[in-house]
Order: C-alpha cells, then structure tokens, then sequence
C-alpha cells in the first residue's frame, strides 16, 4: 500500500464529511491488510466511524444510474458496473481516492486460483463454489455487461472499454463488490461504504454496524413527501393501483433533481410532525460493543457463514468454525435407505411424498428464524443465495409497459407469481445438511423417519396432519434430549448436578425404525466423506497441525482450511451416530 494513495483517501474522506476522531482510531496495514485500530483505550457504545448515505456507492449513487434503472441492471452485476464506471472516470468520479485506493488493495480470491491451483480444493465443496462463481461471472459479463457498454457508445468508447471494461476488469471489481459491500437501505440496498469498509471480520467482534433501512424508496430520504403521498394513499384506498413503471421512473427523476434544490420554508405544523428525524442520524455507523485496549484492531461480524462461503465471497476462512457445514445429496439418501430395504420403489414413492409435503410441517417461526439467522442484526452485508449461497443476484430482463393502469397491475401479478416461482425453485429440495456439531438437520431427520417408518404408521402420518406433526415433534424432542445428554457428557463441571432429561423407551416397531435412520445416517456419511475423497487415516486435528507446518498461505492456506473444516463436521456426525448407534 503506497502511504501517499492512503492519505490521499483520508483527505476524501474529511472532504466528505466522514467522521472520526484521528487522536482516537486510525487506519494501516495489519495482518489482514489495511484495518481500523484504537490509538487510545476506548469504552463500549463510542461511535467509532459514521458515513453520510450521500458518500456511499450504489446503483443509486452513481453517474450511470439512469441507465442502469433504464436497463433493469440491479444486484451485484449493476452495482459492479456502476464500480467499474466510476473507475474509469478517473479524478472526475467522486469517488476517485477510494477506488484508487481499492485498486491497491485488492483481495485475494479463489476464482484468481489456476485451474491447476483449484484442483487441490476438490475435496471441499468450495470448489463447486469457485467453479459457479467463475460461469456466474462470464455469464454476467457475456449477457449484462457487454451488451450495456455496447448499447451506450456515448457514454462507453471503444478506447474506454479497452482499457476499464475487459473481463479481467470485471472479475477484479467483482472481488472489490463481493468481498466490501454492505446493506445501506431500502433506496441504496447494497453498496460499497468507505471507511466502514475497513473493519475486518472477526469471530469475536467488538464493534457492530448500524443503519436506518426504513427509507423512502423513491429518493432515499428518511421523510419526504413521497413517503406521506403513500400513507395517504394507503388511507383513500388499501386496494389502489400502484404507478405504472413509467410513472413511477417519472416521479423518481424529479425526486432526485429535487433533493439538489434548496429546501422551502414549511409551516410550523410540518416541523413539529418531523423533530422526530433529528434524533435519528442518516448514517452508516460503526459502533463499538465491547471497550477496545489502545493498539487493538476494531472489527465486526461479517455474518454466520461457513468457510465455503467467508472463501468465495470474502477470501479467508476461519480455523474451527462453528457455522461449517456439509451437504448432502438426496441421491446419497435414497441409495442408503435403499441399501437397508431393498425396495427402491417405496423409497422413490416416500421420498417423493416427503418432498410434496415437507412445508406443512415447517412453522412461520422457524422461518422467521432462518430470516434472523440470515440478517446478523444490522449487518446483513448481501446475499449470497445458489446452492452454496452465493449469487449474484442480477436482474437485466427487459419489461415492456403496457398502457392503462389494469394491464399495469395485471403485468405486476405475473411478475410477483414470476418471482414467487423463481424463490421456490431456488430452494435446494436436494440438498440436506450435516452440522458442525455432526448433527442431521431437520429435514434429513424427517427424511429418514419417512422412509423406514412402518407401513401402518406412515399410512396415519400420509392420512392427517396433526398425526404427522405429533410423529415429527416426539422425534425432535427425542433428539434434543440427547444432544442435552450428550453436551453433558462432554462438560467437566463442578457445578451441582441438575436433573437430566430422561429418554422415553422404545417399542419393538421404534426400536427398529430408530436403528434403520441410525444406520442409513452412517452410511450417508460415509457416502459423502468417499465422494469428496475425505481420508480417514488422519483426523481433522492431524490435518490442522500439518498445515500449520505446510507453509501455505493465502486462499491455499484457507481453501485448506475449508477441507479440514468439513473433515470435522463427518468426522464429529461419525462419532456422534456411531455412539447412537452403540448405545441402542
């Protein structure tokens, strides 16, 4: 990092009304690059860094923003391109001092890995990521950008594509996006925030990310007469028509010119109904939670992601992480249970019903769970959401307004259906997860009852719901009990001993059922330790302990870390089913 491109970012940064107290944090090169230090000892609650939402690049902010909402280019390809325009605008940009001091500083990934170099991850299923993550891109490029630079020659010459647009370009600014940007708003939604920016990731944070997201949509304010037109209209009539695309573009260009205006003078009224704002920052703040000692690095959570996931999007990845995972195919589900039946179409036949029927038995609280989980507080950063829960989440169809407001609603039904559609094919039917503890997920718990219940058993759960539910909750219940037993087991305590949870007796027909999922779970693990070729004449800890001696470093070193972390998870599901297993 050149000292001269940092200083001149922190010029930019004063000019823009970035604040910070330079006698209490400051910026330099740490161990995993440029980071926020205290330079005193600083209490829990101290706003470390507060970044004006007028600063931040989004598809909103930039130059080209017009075209891009003229194109329907949103997500990461719009906000990568709006990146890449800035860029090539050089000192013109506003944001020309924090992208060249990007451009120093750029992250290393596993897409820039060799495809000699990614052949050592194929015993992760990072590699399956990395090898998504690269057709994704040049599918983006090939499809969104090209055809973009080529539709404005105006704006996009052929010496400027030459030189800024390639698609080396665009996988470098890709690595900047994935790796920086950070949930503003419902007007921004993702963008790239200088200086918060900065705040590496840590397992154990001390500082979080705060931001106002309820905006108004149309210009970005936290009030405006756009927002009170809505609750108006929400008044005169809940089943009013919404604008039509035109209308609504419309209304949202003379918004944007309108907020460069002075402000005119209101009535007393109206400044009495809006002393609320003052009290509230329009900001995106860094905020300490824990007191920092002088010379300590301030960072922030990134999110509950596994390390397949902290590689392919941030490039790195923890030693021993608790959000890892495994995945397993249903294929490796259905080739167990057929294994221990040798009745492949009753496993067909149940599996498919499982499939048809599984949402019944999924309440709106654990969905309401899995959202939270996702959000991380204030800090949703983006998402992430193929299979591997990465994507780009581009949006570059082209839609034809048609005249007359009911055409116009008629054409937002079917593209809400559309989309409703596109959600429910997104979710990864196929796929079931093992734990970081070795524990099954739900569904491959559920899975697994369905296909070796008894026949007159599965025929109640097939015929009502509530026997189904009543089925599946003595199951979950079951498990808990021995996961409390289990951690029990584990924990060295003085404390005084509480009562344990004792489990209920099996009759003959659970009895065997319980044997046929304790059994097919262990073959289901083994299928997938052999399919990614995960070795058992070491463990995870041996591994962990060679690579500390390997001398890798860089995305070598954390795709490593990947596979260990993964070898982990089998390696505590064996040990876990195995003393299941033994104890019935």
């Amino acid at each position: 990092m050149k000292h001269h491109t940092l200083n001149a970012f922190l010029t930019w940064a004063e000019e823009n009304n970035i604040q910070w107290d330079k006698d209490a944090i400051e910026v330099r090169e740490g161990k995993h690059g440029l980071g926020i230090y205290a330079k005193k000892n600083l209490d829990a609650g101290y706003e470390a860094i507060q970044v004006p939402k007028s600063i931040v690049l989004s598809v909103e902010s930039t130059g080209i923003a017009n075209l891009l909402e003229e194109e329907d280019i949103e997500g990461y390809a719009g906000l990568t391109l709006a990146c890449m325009y800035e860029y090539s605008k050089g000192a013109e940009s506003v944001w020309s001092a924090y992208l060249a001091l990007l451009a120093e500083s750029r992250p290393q990934m596993p897409s820039d890995l060799s495809e000699d170099a990614r052949e050592l991850l194929k015993k992760s299923e990072v590699f399956g990521d990395i090898e998504t993550d690269l057709k994704d891109m040049q599918e983006d490029y090939d499809t969104v950008i090209v055809p973009f630079l080529e539709k404005h020659p105006e704006v996009f010459s052929a010496e400027i594509k030459a030189k800024f647009f390639s698609f080396e370009d665009f996988k470098t600014m890709t690595s900047h996006v994935s790796s920086r940007a950070m949930d503003v708003d419902n007007f921004h939604i993702s963008a790239l925030v200088p200086f918060a920016d900065l705040v590496n990731h840590n397992s154990e944070p001390n500082s979080d990310y705060l931001t106002h997201e309820e905006v108004c949509e149309v210009c970005g304010a936290i009030s405006c007469e756009h927002m009170d037109e809505d609750e108006d209209d929400e008044d005169e009539d809940d089943e009013a028509p919404e604008l039509a695309a035109d209308e609504d573009k419309k209304k949202r260009t003379a918004a944007k010119k309108a907020e460069s205006a002075d402000d005119v003078d209101g009535d007393d009224d109206d400044e009495d109904d809006e002393d609320w704002e003052d009290d509230i920052n329009d900001t995106c703040d860094i905020v300490l939670d824990d007191d920092v000692k002088k010379g300590e690095e301030i960072t922030r959570h990134y999110g509950p992601f596994p390390n397949k996931i902290f590689l392919s999007k941030y490039g790195f990845a923890e030693v021993d992480n608790e959000h890892d995972t495994v995945t397993v195919q249903i294929e490796m589900v259905k080739k167990a249970a057929e294994s221990i039946l040798g009745d492949p179409a009753l496993v067909e036949e149940r599996t498919k019903w499982f499939l048809e029927t599984e949402d019944i038995f999924i309440g709106e609280d654990d969905e309401d769970e899995l959202e939270e989980e996702g959000c991380c507080d204030g800090d949703h950063d983006h998402d992430h959401d193929h299979d591997h829960g990465h994507t780009h989440a581009h949006k570059h169809e082209k839609k034809d307004v048609e005249a007359g407001e009911a055409e116009a609603e008629e054409s937002e039904d079917e593209d809400e259906d559309s989309d409703n559609e596109a959600e429910e094919e997104d979710f990864p039917r196929d796929i079931m997860e093992i734990m970081h503890d070795g524990s099954i997920d739900d569904r491959l718990l559920m899975l697994l009852n369905v296909l070796f219940m008894e026949k007159e058993q599965f025929a109640k759960v097939e015929e009502s719901v509530d026997a189904a539910t009543e089925y599946f909750n003595d199951i979950f219940l079951r498990r808990a009990i021995e996961e409390d037993l289990a951690a029990d087991d584990e924990e060295d305590s003085d404390d005084e001993e509480q009562p344990k949870p004792e489990l209920k007796p099996l009759d003959d027909a659970a009895r065997r059922v319980r044997k046929n999922v304790l059994e097919a779970t262990l073959q289901v693990i083994r299928l997938r330790a052999d399919a990614y070729d995960v070795s058992d004449k070491t463990t995870a800890e041996d591994d962990l302990e060679l690579l500390s001696k390997a001398g890798l470093t860089g995305t070598l070193y954390y795709g490593a870390l990947c596979v260990i972390g993964e070898k982990k998870v089998l390696q505590n599901a064996l040990k876990t089913y195995t003393k299941f297993l033994a104890e019935l």
